[in-house]
């Protein structure tokens, strides 16, 4: 209960930013830190370094669960998203870890950088920055005022701007154009 838990949700690759997530984590140096990754390794299409495969394996402050059909409990149990990929189309784990009141920290890429809004619901960084990661995996646990903050918004705006019958009519107004 006294452990704050990081969560990283997708697959175990160098493109969704792992290496730089282990680095950056090594750097914290707490014993009550703790960082969850929930996703498969996929080792053959781009793989994670062998210092962040070892360090993945020996730290007892990571815990790797692997791919999980259902992702809510892991992010019930977690404190802060953290997903610094390189590149996404429109992540559908932040808006999931926004739906269950988790702030997140991601990288300014697009999808991200549309649904957090830096210092309202999470918190916004470069890509392949793990000094950004370190500082802002460090401002999430250490400032208990903006991070109760981030946690207070992040589920309002996720409902409030992505409600599924907005985003249904979306769709369709887009096929209907597609059409003509």
């Amino acid at each position: 209960p006294n452990d704050f838990m990081y969560i990283f949700v997708g697959r175990l690759v160098g493109d969704k930013g792992i290496n730089e997530l282990v680095k950056a984590f090594q750097n914290l140096n707490s014993s009550n830190l703790k960082l969850l990754l929930v996703g498969p390794f996929e080792g053959d299409l781009d793989p994670l370094s062998a210092e962040t495969l070892k360090e993945i394996n020996e730290n007892p402050h990571i815990i790797s669960v692997g791919f999980q059909q259902d992702v809510r409990p892991y992010f019930a149990i977690s404190d802060a998203l953290v997903f610094p990929s390189y590149r996404e189309g429109f992540p559908n784990v932040v808006m999931q870890a926004g739906a269950m009141s988790l702030p997140s920290i991601v990288t300014n890429i697009n999808g991200c950088n549309e649904i957090i809004e830096d210092s309202k619901n999470g918190l916004i960084i470069p890509r392949k920055n793990v000094e950004a990661l370190v500082n802002a995996m460090l401002k999430m646990v250490g400032d208990q005022e903006q991070y109760l903050k981030l946690k207070q918004n992040a589920r309002p705006m996720i409902v409030n701007r992505y409600q599924r019958e907005e985003v249904w009519q979306a769709l369709l107004e887009e096929y209907k154009s597609l059409l003509q």
